[in-house]
């Protein structure tokens, strides 16, 4: 009677087991069936936020459910990251990442999460490069002016970032070293907030996505001052390049979604399904191009080897640049 009962308890046993692999099965086949969060981890009105708000819509149409947009700034963006990489893997809780991710790894003493362990790199969707800009009551038009005035003021500039230890904030290091000059950093909770600060006159200069200030710049709340990249950005064609007057700054901001580590693949090819239908079209990669992007689509293992290679890059850049957490 013992061996049979054991028999029996066996054979529920592993009934259950098949129910429960069928249902995660089903469930995984049904992504998605309810909203699905994508966090920025920043404040709104930043390059990562704008392209969030360029993707989701176009995702929500290929997908069948609301993409809502959580902005949680704080900490160069560790804040956000970490509640991504503390979400179940269950493709709900995605999020838009940008170079600080990167960044964080080779700047930052610790981080709550493991950069390669805790992240599945579903896509790459843009690179960008970034804009220095400045507000009319600083009395600057031209980089060169702007260096001139910063070196006749050490330590008075007050240099905005979108948080320490992130691609502005670092950049502006770069900046400093290249330009032998020596700017006040302030860190914000994201470029939306730095941005706003320097319209009001509050923070002198900052570093940002060009199509997330083109109509502050048309309207002359912003004075647009250099670029990185190898050749002047088709929004801002009379604006140079910080190498075309002599200047070694030039890093190149990324932008991916991720999601946390062990989301399973079938809810990963899904979202990459409603990608692979979305970055092709034409009109959608003008929309990017207007807005400062430039299209970048790698999925998979290369997404992942992208962002492992910016994650080298970057820590040789923040040894390079002197700069510190602070």
């Amino acid at each position: 009677m013992f061996c049979q009962n054991k028999k029996y308890r066996a054979l529920i046993a592993g009934a259950l087991l098949t129910f429960a692999a069928h249902g995660a099965l089903a469930a995984e086949a049904a992504y998605p069936n309810r909203p699905i969060r994508m966090i920025v981890p920043f404040v709104a009105g930043g390059g990562t936020d704008l392209l969030a708000r360029l993707v989701t819509p176009r995702m929500v149409d290929l997908l069948g459910q609301q993409i809502v947009v959580d902005n949680r700034g704080g900490a160069g963006s560790v804040l956000g990251t970490q509640i991504l990489a503390k979400s179940p893997p269950d493709g709900y809780t995605i999020a838009m990442f940008d170079t600080a991710f990167a960044i964080n790894p080779g700047y930052a003493d610790k981080l709550p999460y493991d950069a390669e362990r805790d992240f599945n790199f579903v896509a790459i969707i843009a690179t960008s490069p970034t804009l220095l800009i400045t507000h009319p009551g600083l009395k600057v038009r031209t980089i060169q002016e702007f260096i001139t005035h910063a070196k006749a003021n050490p330590g008075k500039i007050r240099a905005a970032s979108a948080g320490v230890g992130s691609s502005s904030h670092l950049t502006t290091a770069m900046l400093n070293k290249a330009a032998q000059i020596n700017t006040l950093h302030i860190p914000y909770k994201g470029a939306g907030a730095a941005i706003l600060d320097i319209i009001g006159g509050h923070s002198d200069v900052t570093f940002v996505v060009p199509g997330s200030v083109a109509p502050h710049i048309q309207t002359g709340a912003l004075i647009p001052l250099a670029i990185t990249g190898k050749k002047p950005s088709p929004l801002l064609p009379n604006v140079p390049t910080f190498a075309a007057v002599g200047l070694d700054v030039n890093p190149e901001s990324f932008r991916f979604i991720g999601a946390p580590a062990g989301i399973p693949a079938a809810v990963v090819s899904r979202l990459t399904g409603a990608l692979n239908k979305i970055m092709p079209v034409p009109e959608f990669r003008q929309r990017l191009i207007d807005n400062g992007f430039e299209p970048e689509y790698q999925t998979g293992n290369d997404a992942r080897a992208f962002v492992m290679k910016e994650i080298t890059k970057w820590r040789q850049a923040v040894k390079d640049s002197g700069a510190k957490a602070n």
